[in-house]
């Protein structure tokens, strides 16, 4: 029984941990892309394949993230910073 306690005790703390590292939300309920790494992930998320770099824009608006699709074609795409949204070019 203690061991279940202290699992469950586990669980819910590394569950918070990883709350955390997720995407802020501001009061607009717009997801504030703080990482290169979170910018990549929405990326990858929406268009598959395998992540080839990401570049802070100069501004601080977002970022720009290169990707290879399944099918071999190379997508880039910017992420805006404040919205956590993709950017039509």
């Amino acid at each position: 029984m203690k061991l279940r306690i202290v699992l469950l005790t586990l669980l819910l703390s590394i569950a918070t941990l990883g709350a955390s590292s997720a995407l802020a939300i501001d009061k607009q309920g717009n997801k504030k892309v703080t990482s290169s790494k979170q910018a990549a992930k929405i990326v990858q998320k929406q268009y598959g394949g395998k992540v080839l770099n990401v570049k802070k824009q100069k501004n601080n608006s977002g970022y720009k993230v290169k990707i290879v699709k399944p099918n071999g074609h190379v997508v880039s795409k910017k992420v805006n910073a404040k919205t956590g949204k993709i950017e039509k070019h």
